[in-house]
């Protein structure tokens, strides 16, 4: 009897320890994978957050300038409640940075990834991204419609079975044509010296048409440039998007694999077009008109030559209104010129005529959490992503507070910015607009000025038009886009580099680019193969 009592004592005391190590291991879990959002973030009466939070997160935007008690930061601060611990990224390295904080398990609470879907695929599968609770769009319905209208969200969720991924949608409110093209190939040039050597201003120039004005502009030297006189200011990244897009759109990592006329999958870099780009690009190096080390420039290094020091006769530019905007503060700033008065924008055509762009699919980088997340952090990120694609957060996202940054004057909003002061001037290192990309309302944003609006619009119809008009566009393959293998994760190339590699070759240009393309095959066939296998009608 006294046996037997002892046994049941052991086995409460057992079962007790056993509920108690569930309940440890179920609040300890993060809350991924919980199937419903929860209210673990508590609030006051009125509505506040009652706790502060610490909360990490990593971008590539740069802070170093930033005041993080100005008005601007510490109003989301005190609106949430939160202390930051910001990770900045710099760009070049943003890859790499995420790749390892992600498979060492050092991920902060959230980051701005720039989505890949084949690591997508594996760092799902491994457990090493928070997965959002199944009623999330039920919690946080603005935040659900921008991420349904990416386009990517849904099929995502589909392969995987949940949300795991915010991709950032690059238009929600203002989309600027139908069908939208992706915002890049567009120039700047100095119509200023363009008058001057008599060269004709359009809204769309062949390469050898822009590569003839830079002839003209190295002969003429309008602007009094002299030795410093860098004809085409354009890095690898601006070559790739205007002398080989233009001639082959399929020449970039977006849309080296597609589906041809015959239903089979085929490799970009390969077809005959590829080679005009790459003869136009050596002769303009050869001709002196692109900078000697070009390929060692850095992303603005290009712009800042025509923007900055003044020694280009044309550089990239991008589709934005806000680029253009960021153009005319920094040449009013730096050569104290008006840029409306020396810099006219256009697009840049094949030797054959036709236009190409890629389709803009409506999203650009995504924002992942970690999957050790505490529940109540994930509510309060959410609920600012939440406020942040409000109508009135994105004014103060992009404009700054009413009554001090802004006012409304006839029915219009009108910055009261002090001219050629910029809200980053102010305000430095503002990250937190962390959904909506800034594409969206720099369509709308009075504190650009109208005619630099006006003109990124009528450039994105100029593209749709144009596009739909005999152009070619490649189209966003969402079946190779959600197909992950090795074999497709082996064969993603920097062809910038690879094409600027090709160029400074020596020996026939040519035979180069036979024997370069017949060097990927072993990397290349195997994709073509599983494709055709996987997709080919």
């Amino acid at each position: 009897m006294k046996a037997n009592n002892k046994f049941s004592v052991k086995a409460l005391l057992l079962l007790a320890l056993s509920l108690v190590m569930v309940l440890v291991t179920a609040c300890s879990s993060g809350g991924s994978g919980d199937s419903k959002t929860g209210s673990a973030d508590a609030k006051n009466e009125d509505g506040t957050y009652k706790d502060n939070l610490t909360i990490s997160y990593a971008s590539v935007t740069d802070v170093s300038k930033a005041k993080m008690d100005d008005k601007f930061h510490k109003f989301f601060t005190d609106k949430f409640n939160i202390t930051w611990d910001y990770n900045y990224i710099d760009w070049d390295s943003w890859p790499e940075k995420m790749r390892l904080w992600i498979n060492s398990g050092d991920l902060p609470d959230f980051a701005s990834w720039n989505y890949v879907n084949g690591d997508a695929m594996n760092y799902i599968d491994q457990g090493l991204f928070y997965k959002f609770p199944d009623d999330w769009k039920e919690r946080w319905p603005e935040t659900a419609k921008a991420y349904a209208s990416t386009g990517l969200g849904e099929r995502l969720e589909e392969k995987v079975g949940g949300t795991y991924v915010l991709p950032k949608p690059v238009y929600f409110q203002n989309q600027p044509a139908d069908p939208l093209l992706n915002q890049i190939g567009v120039i700047a040039i100095r119509k200023d010296w363009a008058k001057e050597v008599g060269f004709e201003l359009k809204d769309a120039y062949t390469v050898s048409e822009l590569m003839e004005f830079a002839k003209l502009v190295k002969e003429k030297d309008p602007g009094k440039v002299g030795s410093k006189l860098i004809p085409m200011s354009f890095n690898a990244g601006d070559l790739l998007t205007g002398f080989m897009m233009a001639n082959n759109e399929h020449s970039r990592v977006e849309s080296a694999f597609y589906k041809g006329e015959d239903g089979k999958y085929k490799w970009g870099p390969a077809d005959e077009s590829t080679l005009t780009g790459l003869k136009l690009m050596q002769q303009a190096y050869k001709d002196g008109l692109l900078d000697p080390e070009f390929y060692t420039w850095k992303n603005s290094e290009g712009g800042d030559a025509f923007k900055v020091t003044g020694n280009s006769a044309i550089a990239g530019l991008g589709g934005l209104a806000s680029y253009r905007q960021d153009m005319d503060t920094a040449m009013k700033k730096n050569l104290n010129l008006n840029s409306s008065d020396v810099v006219h924008e256009a697009l840049i055509i094949g030797e054959d005529g036709k236009y190409r762009n890629l389709e803009q699919v409506n999203f650009w980088s995504s924002l992942v959490f970690s999957p050790d997340i505490s529940q109540e952090k994930f509510e309060r990120i959410m609920d600012m992503i939440e406020y942040s694609v409000t109508e009135d957060a994105q004014r103060i996202l992009n404009l700054g507070f009413e009554g001090e940054d802004w006012k409304e004057e006839n029915g219009e909003i009108v910055t009261t910015l002090p001219e050629g002061t910029t809200l980053e001037d102010k305000y430095p290192g503002r990250f937190e607009g962390l959904y909506v990309l800034g594409d969206d309302f720099s369509v709308i944003n009075p504190a650009i000025k109208k005619e630099f609006r006006e003109r990124s619009v009528d450039l994105y119809k100029e593209k749709a038009k144009l596009s739909t008009e005999g152009g070619a566009m490649a189209a966003y393959d969402w079946d190779f886009q959600l197909y992950s293998s090795k074999a497709k994760d082996q064969a993603g190339f920097d062809y910038a580099t690879e094409y600027a590699n090709l160029i400074l070759q020596p020996g026939d240009l040519e035979a180069n680019w036979k024997k370069w393309v017949a060097s990927k095959q072993t990397l290349v066939q195997p994709v073509l193969d599983e494709l055709n296998k996987e997709f080919a009608k």
